[in-house]
């Protein structure tokens, strides 16, 4: 039986029993947002960080960083070391993330028409996080002291773009025109800022009454998705737009991550419950899309013992890069592709149906009695 068929039947239940009609139509709307998915499976003990519009999940598999493709697995090399990890790509093929060179050092790369080029040009270690059509990757590099710092490479350069305050940041996301955002400490390391860098010139975005944010990615229209504390304890996914950082919420619990967004301000991640016991209770990947966030695991057909726990990249299609456990330790990459959506029964019909299963209930309830 598919989720719009139970969402629906759950909905016709409750109007046999209350003969509440209007119930049904805030059902149905219901069932229309639950969008259904099916579950593609990826490689055992692979993960996933982004998705491209095909389909195509940038991730790491046995240490390597790989793209996969349905079945297909592309391994993309290393810069003369043994491991790597994809952790961004474009809809035209780039991808960065980071790759062991021969002296155990790791550096960001961009691969691009089958070749991998080290771009880590500053500090001893960095790694891409996010890349665009133009060639253009927003990292993290590491400097002697082991502090972070966030750098954008264009144009075969790659350069610090300061930061809020403290020397201390990270970049996490660029779009199409090169904005980057990421976070950085304040300068007395008391907090932590989702930022925006546009223009040469980096913007604390704020928080949503809580002392810390972090921005993890950023659309071609320029909407932010992240995470901000909205007090000292309890943090929630945000999406900024047109100036405003908004609170998209939570499943109810204290720890809820924003991890990427499609040109439509859908936003996935992974959120936890109220009553989540830290070590023992698997977090849940979300989805938020028309202004509700929902469980993922309750859209996902016939997903078996599976549990989504993040979901970390969506393209405009409404495909969802996301990674799935077994309570036997089975984990691995899986992708999330949106069912086909049935067309909407009209008003009329929905109230015919109604009234129908109103007088189909009432004629068993006169048999159960012996009635005509």
């Amino acid at each position: 039986m598919s989720l719009r068929t139970r969402l629906l039947g759950c909905c016709f239940r409750r109007l046999l029993a209350s003969l509440f009609a209007p119930l049904l139509f805030a059902c149905v709307h219901t069932a229309a947002l639950a969008q259904a998915y099916t579950i593609v499976f990826g490689p055992e003990n692979s993960s996933p960080a982004a998705i491209d519009k095909a389909g195509r999940i940038a991730g790491q598999l046995a240490g390597r960083a790989v793209v996969l493709d349905g079945a297909a697995v592309l391994d993309i090399g290393t810069l003369g070391g043994e491991s790597g990890n994809a952790l961004a790509l474009s809809d035209n093929g780039l991808v960065t993330g980071s790759a062991a060179r021969p002296d155990g050092s790791s550096h960001a790369f961009l691969y691009r028409g089958g070749a991998l080029r080290d771009i880590g040009q500053l500090g001893g270690a960095s790694s891409g996080t996010g890349v665009n059509a133009r060639g253009q990757v927003a990292g993290i590099w590491v400097d002697d002291a082991g502090e972070d710092h966030a750098f954008l490479y264009s144009g075969g350069v790659a350069r610090d773009i300061g930061n809020l305050g403290a020397n201390s940041a990270r970049a996490t996301g660029i779009n199409a025109a090169g904005e980057v955002v990421g976070s950085s400490f304040l300068a007395d390391f008391s907090a932590y800022r989702a930022f925006l860098y546009r223009d040469g010139a980096m913007r604390d975005l704020g928080t949503l009454g809580g002392p810390s944010s972090a921005a993890a990615a950023i659309n071609d229209a320029g909407e932010v998705a992240g995470t901000s504390f909205i007090d000292d304890d309890i943090q929630h996914a945000f999406l900024y737009s047109d100036g405003v950082m908004q609170d998209i919420g939570s499943l109810g619990g204290a720890l809820t991550e924003a991890r990427a967004l499609n040109e439509a301000g859908m936003v996935v991640g992974y959120s936890t419950y109220a009553d989540h016991v830290p070590g023992v209770d698997f977090s849940s990947a979300f989805l938020y899309r028309d202004g509700t966030m929902f469980d993922l695991n309750l859209l996902v057909e016939r997903r078996g013992e599976w549990t989504v726990l993040d979901a970390t990249g969506i393209n405009d299609a409404g495909q969802i890069a996301a990674y799935a456990c077994t309570a036997f330790g089975d984990c691995r990459a899986v992708r999330l592709d949106p069912i086909p959506a049935i067309p909407e029964p009209q008003p009329a019909a929905l109230w015919l149906a109604g009234l129908m299963g109103i007088g189909m209930a009432a004629a068993a309830r006169r048999r159960a009695r012996g009635g005509t």
